[in-house]
């Protein structure tokens, strides 16, 4: 009996992988190797996406963030005093400017640093002081996006973007609505 036991447990497993190896292989295989680079080489563009860059106003503040208007600045020691407030010391910034968009949809800071590698020193202060615990932010994401690191997060209902560009660090704020389209428009118009 346990000879013809034996005899049948091996008829089923080799019966088993018989089937799981044509299915897998006609009627259900998996993608090779290089159809899978393929598709990440070329990936499919959504035609329904338009990027138009802001245009900076006298001050050199950007008119609109996506779809929404400039409705309030702050700009210089003002702004720079706000900053002060929000993060207390620690940020060496020389001049810097907030700009509110839509009905309060959108909020920017930017800071300029004494140079590229302070803003990209900063930037990464930012990010290691929020980390993965922080009670106001969560889900704190870095991404390399056109040799920029950019840093994403949620907090207060709203998508929340930083990153250095030359001597500048910029913040965005946004509701989760216009976050994207915001961020898009500010991409190349700060500098």
């Amino acid at each position: 009996m346990s000879r013809n036991f034996i005899l049948a447990i091996m008829l089923g497993t080799v019966v088993f992988l018989g089937i799981y190896l044509v299915w897998t292989t006609w009627v259900n295989p998996r993608p090779t190797v290089a159809e899978s680079a393929s598709a990440v080489a070329n990936p499919t563009v959504n035609p329904n996406i338009t990027i138009v860059p802001s245009t900076l106003n006298k001050e050199g503040v950007p008119s609109k963030a996506g779809s929404l208007a400039l409705t309030q600045t702050m700009t210089g020691t003002q702004a720079l005093a706000e900053f002060a407030q929000l993060h207390g010391k620690g940020f060496d910034l020389l001049t810097g400017y907030m700009a509110h968009y839509g009905k309060d949809e959108a909020l920017l800071w930017v800071g300029q640093a004494k140079d590229d590698k302070a803003a990209i020193d900063m930037v990464a202060q930012m990010a290691e002081k929020i980390g993965p615990d922080n009670a106001m932010f969560k889900d704190l994401n870095e991404l390399n996006i056109s040799g920029r690191r950019l840093f994403t997060a949620t907090g207060q209902g709203q998508q929340h973007f930083f990153y250095a560009v030359n001597d500048k660090i910029v913040w965005l704020a946004a509701s989760p609505e216009q976050g994207a389209d915001a961020l898009h428009s500010l991409w190349s118009a700060v500098r």
